[in-house]
């Protein structure tokens, strides 16, 4: 089991410069790079190709916008805002333990009493998270 099957999410910050926070259970990294470059170097970390496994989520899944990427059978991450959006979150669909609904505003528990609140519509959250899950059960078969 390597780090990423401890990674909770990856989250843009807002500022002069370009940075990816990326959250672990134990831990924190921020990546001094857009979150498309960390995802393209955690990908080739792993042999993977971006735009192969957005390719092959896009078949199996029939879907077009909020792509999950598969890139391991512990880590499966989706995006909740769209790619233009100025704060982007990728989360890890197999590590949710739970989503509760506050306001138009959405929260997801993690291990180790973690928690992050998205201004995101609970339904959207949870219409991600099962497409993950099912794209999770599609490639492991």
């Amino acid at each position: 089991m390597n780090n990423l099957a401890k990674l909770l999410f990856f989250k843009t910050v807002i500022g002069p410069e370009l940075l990816t926070i990326c959250q672990y259970t134990t831990h924190q990294f921020t990546y001094p790079t857009s979150i498309n470059q960390t995802l393209k170097y955690i990908l080739e970390s792993n042999h993977l190709s971006l735009s192969i496994q957005l390719k092959q989520a896009k078949t199996l899944l029939k879907i077009r916008k909020l792509i999950p990427i598969y890139i391991n059978r512990h880590t499966i991450i989706f995006p909740i805002k769209a790619k233009r959006s100025p704060i982007q979150y990728f989360i890890n669909a197999l590590a949710i333990n739970g989503l509760k609904s506050h306001g138009t505003q959405t929260i997801i528990y993690f291990d180790n009493a973690t928690f992050i609140t998205v201004d995101v519509a609970y339904v959207v959250v949870h219409k991600k998270w099962q497409e993950s899950l099912t794209l999770s059960h599609l490639i492991d078969q």
